[in-house]
């Protein structure tokens, strides 16, 4: 199936598929729902809005791509990995399968992973501005030196979730139970302002 960027002819464009190697095409709107894109690599690429609906993506490979509000819902994104990529704005909840995905340096901003199950999962360096964690269950997640200030945690299950490094500006400990995550000494003070506790070194 030839998928043409905007603006484009179909004869311009190499055909995606499974394997192939895809560099600065503007894919914004396609559609690859339900199109076998296993171990398929993007580059540079523009994909917004596009829809992955139920598209196989397993062991994928995206990095600089813009994927602000593309469409994932169904989607076998299983051993994918997505490097500095945007995805801002997008709906995790809807039936994809994440087990084995790694996202390093990616911009989650405004995105839904309400109810979703990311548990061993790992983010590097991303920020998830105001995204929506509640009901996730982010049992053993490990987010390294990522932002999530602002982020709604309503509900969310904790065990063992590593956020050393992370911003955790916003979280509050009188509306969410944090008990079980992971986190760094310096982490610690803002939190606990949350509370109305002063830390002050006796030295």
């Amino acid at each position: 199936m030839r998928i043409p960027s905007k603006g484009e002819e179909s004869r311009d464009l190499p055909t995606i598929e499974t394997g192939g190697i895809y560099r600065k095409l503007n894919l914004v709107e396609r559609d690859f729902s339900r199109l076998d894109l296993e171990s398929a690599t993007f580059l540079d690429c523009l994909m917004a809005n596009t829809r992955f609906l139920d598209a196989r993506c397993n062991a994928s490979y995206l990095e600089r791509c813009d994927l602000t509000a593309a469409r994932f819902a169904g989607c076998n994104l299983f051993g994918a990995e997505f490097i500095d990529c945007k995805l801002l704005g997008v709906d995790f909840h809807d039936g994809i399968t994440l087990t084995g995905a790694n996202f390093t340096g990616c911009n989650f901003d405004y995105s839904n992973w309400r109810g979703v199950d990311i548990r061993k999962m790992r983010f590097e360096r991303c920020t998830f501005r105001d995204a929506d964690f509640s009901l996730a269950d982010l049992r053993q997640a490990t987010f390294s030196e990522c932002d999530l200030g602002g982020v709604e945690l309503s509900g969310a299950r904790f065990h063992q979730t590593d956020l050393r490094g992370s911003n955790l500006i916003g979280w509050n400990l009188k509306r969410h139970d944090l008990a079980g995550v992971v986190i760094s000494p310096w982490q610690f003070e803002p939190l606990a302002l949350e509370l109305g506790i002063q830390i002050i070194d006796s030295n």
